[in-house]
């Protein structure tokens, strides 16, 4: 082998190496098209057999760290005194940033953790008139870390990893994109009620302020609101920006999304752009 063969091989390697441990795996399982499958069936406490919501639809996101270096990592003494280790999913959309209040997870059973989510709720920075165009769908990536907590600390030890696990690696399932998992393309049809975490008593360790769309696993019923159009008549209308907050009045000039509900509950949406005359 010449020198110019045996670098090239080298260098090789070393990226082959580099990219391993520049990724985190989980113990989910994965779905066709190889993406984890992170939705919880609360009522049969196992994984569901695909991710099947949209990115305004309640669900339960659920992680396995059976087999990983998580797995020895929680069960060592705290470095705090008299705290408890748990995880937490620190993630991102292809779309834009959702609440960085909401990651923390509470263990379900075993070595599965998880939270209840509506990543649409939870949108700060994240482009919805995007989100949810008809057909799109939202990737979401992210990175598992673990943390200790006590009862007067929420954030006793934060940003904590196992020694074999590059502080900042993503939970990559090995796609091309590299994302965690993506939602179901979107149709409007599996909008659910809005839920915060301050609804179940400040669960999630400690969190003493409102945060929209997260609650303790299970927690939320998934139940979806009707949004099919009927043909009765219209009782109100809503206003919201393109990030999803909600509007105190309908605005006089900029792109905004009207929200008009029936008699019976069912409501539509569309896009209205004004301009100044």
């Amino acid at each position: 082998m010449t020198m110019k063969k045996f670098t090239f091989f080298a260098m090789a390697v070393i990226a082959s190496v580099f990219c391993v441990s520049a990724q985190q795996t989980v113990n989910n399982p994965k779905d066709a098209n190889g993406f984890y499958i992170v939705k919880w069936d609360c009522a049969n406490e196992t994984f569901a057999a695909a991710n099947d919501f949209e990115v305004d639809e309640t669900f339960t996101f659920a992680v396995d760290v059976t087999g990983t270096p998580w797995e020895e990592w929680l069960k060592e003494t705290p470095t705090a005194a008299g705290a408890t280790r748990s995880l937490a999913f620190n993630k991102w959309t292809g779309f834009g940033d959702v609440n960085g209040d909401s990651h923390r997870l509470k263990q379900i059973k075993g070595n599965v953790y998880g939270a209840t989510w509506n990543i649409l709720q939870l949108a700060t920075n994240l482009d919805v008139a995007k989100a949810t165009e008809q057909g799109a769908q939202t990737y979401v990536y992210g990175q598992l870390f673990g943390f200790e907590y006590t009862s007067d600390n929420p954030g006793a030890g934060w940003w904590m990893w196992p020694s074999s696990i590059s502080a900042g690696s993503t939970v990559d399932p090995g796609t091309e994109s590299g994302a965690t998992f993506i939602t179901l393309p979107y149709t409007g049809t599996k909008t659910s009620a809005e839920f915060y975490n301050d609804d179940y008593g400040n669960e999630l360790f400690g969190t003493s302020y409102p945060v929209k769309g997260y609650a303790p696993a299970c927690a939320v019923s998934t139940g979806v609101k009707n949004v099919i159009s009927s043909d009765l008549p219209v009782s109100s209308y809503e206003y919201y920006n393109l990030q999803g907050a909600k509007l105190v009045k309908e605005p006089e000039e900029g792109l905004f999304i009207e929200k008009a509900i029936k008699i019976d509950g069912s409501f539509t949406t569309k896009k209205i752009l004004k301009t100044v005359k």
